[in-house]
């Protein structure tokens, strides 16, 4: 992982949900996150790169969903997107989909990947509306 990754995470680990810390907020929440990728792909890498740094501190569930059936480095573990009932019908990569974990739902999608920072932004900005939706 590149530093800059690294650090654009980190700096969005506290403030993930706009209130409270991040740790408390998002522990019991009933969401997920589903990066739908490709093993080969530089934009699924940095998106998955990002995501790893923000989503661990704050014990937020990510899920990689790869089309290729193969890891999308820096995470280790996938599943294969082809038989992913909300993963098999992204017909372009990266998607992070934002998932509603009692109802299977997806509320929300990011599509593309541009930088860390810009990333982080959006997911940022997705999960404060996911919560003043009341889904969070």
């Amino acid at each position: 992982m590149e530093r800059r990754q690294f650090l654009a995470g980190l700096a969005l680990a506290p403030v993930l949900t706009g209130r409270a810390t991040a740790d408390e907020a998002l522990r019991d929440r009933p969401l997920g996150l589903i990066l739908v990728g490709v093993s080969w792909c530089q934009f699924c890498k940095g998106a998955a790169a990002a995501l790893q740094a923000a989503t661990g501190p704050v014990e937020l569930p990510l899920l990689v969903a790869s089309q290729d059936g193969r890891p999308i480095e820096p995470i280790p573990d996938c599943v294969d997107a082809r038989g992913h009932p909300l993963a098999k019908d992204i017909p372009q990569v990266p998607i992070l989909l934002f998932v509603h974990i009692p109802s299977q739902q997806v509320i929300a999608r990011i599509e593309g990947f541009r930088n860390p920072r810009a990333y982080l932004s959006r997911v940022k900005s997705t999960l404060i509306a996911i919560q003043d939706a009341g889904y969070a």
